[in-house]
């Protein structure tokens, strides 16, 4: 097999240049600066033994935009081989929704093969879940805000979290994923202290605490931006949690940044999630368009790595939110009791044990005094 190029590659940066695929890697003027780049990106993702955590980096998009690609291209990215398809492309249902299955993470040992010696750097986890609708539904932004607030463990499934919502009701699924009064709220009595008004019991503990999140969607300006899902991301994110956003559009090989009317969507599409051009990227995804050959189940293209690793630098960037435990409070800022702690679980049993027995001692009394 010989190398692939395209006549009208040039030495410029622009992404609107076709990609150079070369059977030999090394060959890729690419190449040297994709080893720097990964070697920055580990630098800033830390080791184990400093005192830190992976970042978990949630990645949503409406169906059909290239999520699934672009997770794909990014393991690629940091691989040192061969592109693979670990993201699975979604199902869709006869009427084109996709069909939701689980919540699923690709953690470092999943997508990052190397000598054991490169072992202890903290590379991120991804969060990877079902295409998003365009759509205000209320049980649709509380799935969303529930992801993104780490209360999903592995493999759930998320249409139960619908289901639950359309037997009860949106308040019923606030209170199953993010705690309430326990037995309820019980009235005071004069004379009578409510110990119960001091605890808040957390029905679920935070599984994958999102760090960041890549907004995803297709470059083709003729399809419209998901205004709904946009304006639910950034209220939660902003609302919830401290969370920085990265939008992408994927596609880039398709439609070309000189095009006025991609120029336009990218400002709309930046304006939409109020980000920054640095928080902002166009990205060409590992696919048959680019290499006609797929030439790249074989090896990696650097051309196409340089791109998502240099925006993959950025989103590993520490910020100060990253190693708080700023999470764990309430809105009053009280810390949220986690249940899965085998001493906590027994305190609060205790504190109910200790009301129910204050109760039960008033009612002896006020029968003795009858």
């Amino acid at each position: 097999m010989v190398d692939s190029w395209n006549p009208s590659f040039s030495d410029s940066d622009s992404d609107d240049n076709q990609i150079y695929v070369a059977r030999d890697p090394r060959k890729d003027k690419h190449f040297d600066r994709k080893q720097e780049l990964l070697w920055n990106c580990k630098g800033k993702a830390g080791k184990v033994g400093q005192g830190k955590e992976p970042l978990v980096i949630a990645v949503i998009g409406p169906p059909g935009c290239g999520k699934s690609s672009f997770l794909n291209t990014i393991f690629a990215a940091f691989s040192h081989d061969q592109w693979t398809e670990r993201a699975k492309y979604g199902e869709f249902g006869r009427r084109g929704k996709q069909v939701t299955r689980r919540l699923t993470s690709f953690k470092k040992k999943d997508y990052y093969t190397r000598d054991r010696y490169e072992g202890d750097y903290l590379l991120p986890t991804f969060l990877d879940m079902t295409g998003f609708e365009d759509d205000d539904d209320p049980l649709n932004t509380e799935l969303l805000n529930i992801i993104l607030c780490g209360k999903l463990k592995e493999g759930e499934e998320l249409h139960k979290v619908i289901n639950h919502g359309k037997n009860f009701d949106v308040n019923s699924v606030k209170e199953k994923y993010f705690g309430g009064k326990y037995f309820g709220i019980i009235p005071k009595h004069e004379g009578m202290p409510n110990l119960l008004d001091y605890f808040v019991i957390e029905n679920r503990e935070e599984y994958h605490r999102v760090n960041r999140v890549f907004v995803v969607c297709s470059a083709n300006p003729d399809q419209p931006l998901p205004e709904h899902l946009f304006e639910a991301i950034t209220n939660i994110t902003n609302r919830e949690r401290d969370i920085t956003l990265y939008g992408v559009l994927t596609q880039a090989d398709k439609y070309k940044s000189r095009d006025p009317k991609v120029l336009k969507r990218e400002k709309e599409f930046m304006k939409a999630l109020g980000i920054p051009k640095n928080r902002f990227a166009r990205i060409k995804n590992y696919c048959p368009d680019i290499d006609p050959n797929m030439t790249y189940e074989d090896n990696i293209i650097p051309s196409l790595d340089v791109p998502v690793l240099r925006l993959m630098r950025q989103v590993l960037t520490a910020e100060p939110t990253d190693q708080d435990d700023e999470h764990r409070k309430t809105k009053k800022g009280k810390y949220v009791p986690n249940l899965s702690n085998p001493c906590v679980a027994f305190i609060a049993a205790a504190v109910i044990v200790a009301f129910v027995l204050f109760v039960l001692f008033k009612l002896f009394v006020f029968f003795l005094r009858i």
